[in-house]
């Protein structure tokens, strides 16, 4: 089964859209279709005809494990993406894993119209490169915005403390306190609360 799935990891700023609008000048010089999109609505207008995925391919907002595209073999987009020889995706680590199976699942039922081998094939055969940066989705966001001010010094190194400590509990590298049956429970750091405070844990919140 032929590769033609490629991924260009890049950190913003570092010549994606370059890239990209290169390929796409080339290949359409060499009477190429190539379908250029991308997951947000400001990144498409960067590239030559560019599109939002789920305007391009009628991707559904709301998914599940057996969506497909809203796309008739009939329609004219089906038509065009059976000639297509390569599909440019921008800002792919934004989008929900299951945009690319009913992505793929599409793909693959219009392009077996144009031979039966190709619906066991990724994506139908097309070439497809997937592009973006994973340190800008949502998960990879590490400094914690409302942590960062304090009126001194001493303060703002306690928040700064916080913040990590939050960090790490997230990424489980804080000891387990085994205080009871339950497996997650885990120790507070004296520094966060005043066990002296009648109400200590409206203090320590």
């Amino acid at each position: 089964m032929t590769v033609v799935l490629f991924f260009v990891y890049g950190s913003g700023g570092c010549g994606k859209t370059y890239l990209w609008k290169i390929m796409i000048t080339k290949l359409r010089s060499e009477s190429k279709i190539v379908l250029p999109v991308a997951s947000s609505g400001i990144a498409p207008t960067l590239m030559p005809g560019g599109r939002t995925a789920h305007s391009r391919f009628k991707i559904p907002i709301i998914l599940d494990d057996h969506s497909t595209c809203a796309i008739s073999h009939k329609a004219d987009i089906a038509q065009l993406i059976q000639q297509t020889s390569v599909i440019i995706w921008d800002e792919a680590p934004m989008q929900y894993r299951f945009s690319f199976k009913c992505f793929d699942r599409s793909l693959r039922d219009i392009m077996k119209a144009v031979h039966p081998h190709r619906f066991h094939m990724p994506f139908g055969g097309i070439i497809v490169i997937l592009g973006g940066d994973f340190r800008q989705i949502l998960p990879e966001l590490k400094q914690n915005m409302r942590l960062s001010k304090g009126i001194n010094d001493v303060e703002i190194l306690r928040m700064a403390n916080l913040a990590k400590w939050i960090l790490n509990i997230g990424d489980k590298k804080i000891d387990r306190a085994h205080l009871g049956d339950a497996e997650e429970d885990i120790e507070i750091l004296e520094e966060f609360y005043n066990l002296g405070n009648v109400n200590s844990v409206d203090d320590m919140i």
